[in-house]
């Protein structure tokens, strides 16, 4: 489960949580918090990694963009 820093004071499942405080959330969650700007993923290290080979990545993974489709392929037959 991602990990978050709060940005803004946050009440989780009856809970007051202060800025800089982190908490375990569900992704969908996280994600959200993080795109209203209430927090911001915490950097984690990939521990099934060599610790040669680790690079510090987000515990959030956000999907890739959508890109519109070309209405005009829709509508040929």
């Amino acid at each position: 489960m991602p990990v978050v820093e709060l940005l803004k004071p946050h009440t989780h499942a009856g809970r007051d949580y202060q800025p800089r405080e982190r908490i375990e959330l569900d992704t969908a969650l996280a994600r959200w918090l993080v795109e209203v700007g209430v927090a911001r993923p915490v950097l984690v290290s990939d521990p099934d990694r060599p610790p040669h080979a680790r690079r510090r990545t987000s515990s959030i993974h956000t999907p890739p963009p959508i890109t519109p489709s070309n209405s005009s392929e829709e509508t040929s037959s």
